[in-house]
């Protein structure tokens, strides 16, 4: 038994006592039961008036001390258990936290992955990721023309009480080869160019209509080839959220895999997902340019 396992001095103490209490009290009754059953058979208790009156409160007074010798000792014997079951349990909190850390090191997985999916856009439903949003909603993405036409509403209503920052692929005719090398990674060549100048266009409507309606809503257009699309919600906030969606090759938009990251109110790794994606996110936007003037 470890040191932090052993019972204290006083609690001993008090379990030494309640046994020779419990002990003394037993051998007492057994002592006064023999000698007056002697006198009883022998003498008779007749001959000893006063003793005769006084058995009741003997009795009594014996099976008080023997009920509360027994009272203290199991008293004790319980706090002793209590107390080695406050230990075990601390063990096992101790056990359980090592053993999490363990499998997370083994499985590699960082503890701010709440989720891998195979499809984000079947699998992870906007309205949910974005409603609980209080602070700023930070997306990037490619054109992005579905949040513009079949989200209006819900960006028109969230920048009205947080921050909502665009982040696209400009359009302009001077990145014709970023457009074509994007265009052949989603398998759109022909296309890609057209839906890019649409997504552009609406999600500036998107941004001036919001505006006039007292809304915070900023449109950038970045000019390097994507990687991943994100979707940031209050990345300040100890319930911050992202999506991160991945952009494999020639993966239409229902197939393509991606992770939803929580922030951890502690991280033992400075450079966790969280952390990471929102500096990536910070880094494009300072390097963007704002498309909507």
């Amino acid at each position: 038994m470890t040191n932090s396992q052993s019972p204290t001095a006083a609690q001993l103490r008090w379990q030494r006592i309640a046994r020779r209490a419990s002990d003394a009290t037993v051998l007492i009754l057994l002592v006064t039961g023999v000698v007056v059953s002697a006198i009883d058979l022998t003498i008779g208790l007749d001959r000893f008036a006063w003793l005769a009156q006084r058995i009741p409160q003997i009795t009594l007074l014996g099976l008080a001390f023997f009920f509360a010798s027994a009272v203290l000792e199991r008293v004790t014997l319980l706090e002793g258990i209590r107390s080695d079951l406050d230990v075990l349990r601390r063990d096992l909190d101790d056990g359980v936290t090592v053993l999490n850390s363990r499998m997370n090191e083994v499985t590699r997985v960082p503890s701010e992955v709440a989720a891998v999916v195979r499809s984000t856009r079947r699998e992870v439903p906007l309205l949910p990721l974005l409603g609980p949003a209080t602070s700023s909603v930070l997306i990037m993405g490619t054109t992005l023309l579905h949040f513009a036409e079949q989200h209006r509403e819900l960006l028109l209503e969230k920048s009205r009480s947080c921050s909502v920052r665009i982040l696209l692929l400009d359009s302009t005719p001077a990145l014709r080869q970023v457009h074509f090398a994007v265009g052949r990674l989603f398998g759109e060549e022909d296309s890609f160019h057209r839906e890019l100048k649409r997504s552009q266009e609406a999600m500036v409507t998107l941004a001036k209509e919001a505006r006039g309606l007292g809304g915070d809503f900023e449109v950038r257009g970045y000019d390097i080839v994507p990687t991943a699309n994100v979707i940031i919600v209050d990345p300040a906030s100890p319930a911050g959220q992202i999506q991160v969606e991945f952009l494999p090759y020639r993966a239409s938009a229902n197939l393509r895999p991606g992770m939803l990251l929580q922030r951890q109110p502690m991280t033992v790794d400075a450079g966790n997902l969280f952390d990471f994606f929102v500096r990536q996110y910070d880094q494009l936007w300072s390097v963007s340019h704002d498309v909507t003037r």
